[in-house]
């Protein structure tokens, strides 16, 4: 048995002379997939902006509703609060966290947006915004805050038109 503390050396090559994790020891080559192009990138942009509008436009439609059931809340900051702690609004998160994805994915140096991943955010986002009265808790509650909210509705309207183009 080889013991490197006892001043045996280095390790057995166990790897056929390649270094240690690397792919070419088992055979093994990884696979460059193909990056997102410009345009991929630059729909993925919109429709980050496009969403956040949404986003924007549904806080504010839910803090309609919450001052109706509960009381008027007293300032922004108090709101905030209660968007990030109050069970009231987390069927929004789903929205917050597709806006945070994009953002990762497309600013990631290390790892970059591939094609394939790319087209897969811009179907995320647009199942996300898919308003069903049997779906979700997003999807519920989002076709209930489009029938109360016109300028909701033209928002979701644009971002459709992005994501479905």
């Amino acid at each position: 048995m080889f013991d490197a503390a006892a001043g045996g050396g280095s390790a057995p090559d166990d790897n056929h002379g390649a270094p240690v994790g690397d792919p070419a020891a088992d055979g093994v080559m990884p696979v460059e997939l193909p990056r997102a192009s410009a345009a991929e990138l630059q729909r993925l942009d919109v429709a980050r902006t496009l969403l956040l509008k949404v986003h924007r436009a549904l806080l504010e439609a839910e803090r309609v509703r919450y001052e109706k059931a509960r009381g008027r809340i007293e300032n922004n900051s108090a709101f905030l609060q209660l968007v990030i702690n109050d069970p009231w609004f987390d069927w929004l998160r789903p929205m917050a966290q597709m806006v945070l994805l994009i953002d990762e994915r497309t600013s990631d140096k290390k790892s970059p947006l591939g094609s394939d991943e790319a087209c897969a955010l811009l179907d995320r986002a647009k199942t996300l915004l898919k308003a069903d009265p049997e779906g979700d808790a997003f999807q519920r509650l989002f076709a209930d805050a489009l029938q109360h909210s016109p300028a909701l509705a033209a928002i979701a309207r644009q971002v459709s038109a992005v994501l479905h183009g």
